[in-house]
């Protein structure tokens, strides 16, 4: 007798798990033609980001150096300036200014 509600229990556990896995899948949702923007980037900045440039500092002034780093910054326009001089009250803020040692290393570069 003891077999037999062994048997019954088990053939119920084997029933009841078949049913479980016979469930309705989820709905899927319907195809529709409208699709969402994609995402739009952002605009590039109106001004020159100085710590782009950093990867320039301790290396020799060139024309074409400075203008790798003022493409990499973002700059319109780029200058250098003597490492002593004082910051100009004329201030652009797309211009890249790099502070140029009397030996043509560059030492500082600021945006302005």
């Amino acid at each position: 007798m003891r077999m037999k509600n062994g048997r019954s229990w088990l053939c119920l556990s084997v029933v009841a798990l078949l049913v479980a896995g016979c469930e309705a899948p989820p709905k899927d949702r319907p195809l529709t033609s409208e699709v969402p923007e994609p995402p739009s980037f952002a605009p590039p900045p109106e001004t020159c980001q100085a710590a782009a440039a950093r990867f320039g500092l301790g290396l020799q002034a060139t024309q074409a150096l400075l203008q790798e780093m003022m493409q990499r910054a973002g700059a319109k326009t780029g200058r250098t300036v003597p490492a002593t001089e004082t910051a100009s009250t004329a201030q652009d803020p797309t211009r890249l200014n790099l502070q140029v040692e009397p030996t043509g290393r560059i030492v500082g570069a600021y945006c302005g």
